[in-house]
């Protein structure tokens, strides 16, 4: 395989990705052993811990200038291919940020976004022509495999936790983000977070319905999946108060 093969918009000889096929199974347990393994050895080596959240800040940012360029190469260049408004990328943007210097609000965000919109990236990606060994299939396991190590990390290696009522801030912000968004493909004719019109390659939205009725159901989504994200948070706050008790007897 050439390097143009690899890098191609519309590859030759690589197949197209197949959803669950043994590629798509091979990647999410490469995953979720490269999550499990570097988390683990973070918590028993400060030295791994060091340089395993440099290595979290320096790939993120550097694989999301990478496809953008690649976009870009292959398009014309316009806003919607230099730059990505869509959860993930946000997500993206905000684990740069607090990997640099933590922010309880950001975190929050990413927990909420990230978790909740990288996960079914890493199910259902969105690479319907790009599968092994294309750059586009790496970049998209890469991309949202970090945002969720860098979540798991955070959690786990430095122990922040998600606050009481951040279900309600995060639907408020998510929201109030959307609706800005909505503003943003209005005036540039863009179709970011897919509020404007379905995405054009296949994906989950078509069957939702028509527009405008499929953001109705993008907003249900939402609320489920949040709704579950916050669910170890309960837990989490039921389990520190029932400690509390029984260190106050």
């Amino acid at each position: 395989m050439t390097f143009y093969e690899f890098i191609s918009k519309e590859p030759g000889v690589i197949k197209p990705f197949e959803l669950f096929g043994t590629s798509h199974i091979f990647a999410l347990i490469s995953v979720i052993l490269f999550i499990t393994i570097l988390t683990k050895l973070s918590n028993r080596s400060e030295t791994i811990h060091k340089y395993y959240k440099r290595f979290l800040l320096f790939i993120l940012p550097i694989q999301e200038i990478l496809v953008r360029l690649w976009i870009c190469f292959y398009q014309d260049f316009d806003l919607e291919s230099m730059f990505s408004l869509h959860l993930c990328s946000m997500a993206i943007i905000f684990c740069t940020i607090i990997l640099v210097k933590y922010n309880q609000s950001l975190f929050e965000i990413i927990y909420f976004w990230g978790l909740g919109g990288a996960t079914q990236a890493l199910l259902t990606p969105d690479i319907s022509a790009y599968g092994f060994p294309h750059f586009r299939f790496f970049q998209v396991f890469l991309s949202h495999g970090l945002i969720i190590a860098t979540i798991i990390y955070f959690i786990f290696v430095e122990n922040k936790r998600i606050r009481k009522g951040s279900l309600k801030r995060i639907l408020i912000t998510t929201n109030a983000y959307a609706a800005f968004v909505f503003v943003i493909n209005m005036i540039f004719k863009t179709n970011y977070l897919f509020i404007g019109h379905k995405p054009e390659t296949p994906s989950l939205i078509d069957m939702l319905g028509p527009w405008p009725f499929y953001i109705i159901w993008l907003e249900v989504l939402m609320l489920i999946m949040f709704g579950l994200l916050y669910i170890p948070v309960l837990y989490a706050e039921k389990h520190a108060a029932k400690k509390e008790l029984e260190a106050s007897i």
